[in-house]
């Protein structure tokens, strides 16, 4: 069956949620689409990684994996054998999933002091992150940000929330000693 006649008859399917949960266990193909299966999607943009993380439809969530990753035209990607879409498209949602988790790991835990201050309110979601980015980074546009891989823009968070919990401790150290 085809991706195209899939999505023709998926609304009709009596047990979605079953071969939902059959289509995740099918190992991704080596080809999709003609194209090779990267191993990670490491080496992917921050806009790529937006993109993918945008997925909100049954339909995009077979379309644009494969576009994305692939470059493959929707027309290709319609024909396309639909377990082999399915199971690639399963595969990019744990790698992004991956990836989200990394990123909520590198954070901070906010203070009591910070919380009562309302630290709840500068959560800015991807536009956030872009905007720290391109103000660490000294980039003038948003735009040059989503042309940077994404593990790149991943380290310097990940960097600064480590500095950041290290100034923290010396800070409490320092405090106590003066007491």
């Amino acid at each position: 069956m085809t991706v195209r006649e899939f999505l023709h008859i998926s609304e009709f399917i009596s047990d979605y949620d079953n071969l939902i949960r059959m289509a995740k266990e099918i190992k991704p193909s080596q080809f999709v689409c003609g194209v090779s299966k990267p191993d990670t999607i490491n080496d992917i943009t921050m806009g790529k990684l937006m993109e993918l993380q945008s997925i909100s439809n049954d339909a995009d969530f077979l379309i644009l994996p494969c576009k994305i990753l692939l470059g493959v035209s929707e027309e290709t990607i319609l024909n396309e054998d639909v377990q082999a879409v399915l199971s690639f498209s399963f595969w990019v949602s744990k790698e992004v999933e991956r990836v989200n988790k990394l990123f909520s790991k590198a954070s901070v835990d906010p203070t009591p002091e910070e919380q009562q201050a309302g630290i709840e309110n500068l959560k800015f979601g991807m536009f956030g992150l872009l905007d720290y980015y391109a103000t660490r980074m000294h980039i003038p546009d948003h735009g040059d940000v989503e042309k940077v891989p994404w593990i790149r823009v991943y380290k310097c968070l990940d960097m600064d929330t480590k500095r950041m919990k290290f100034e923290r401790r010396l800070r409490n150290i320092i405090t106590k000693k003066r007491k």
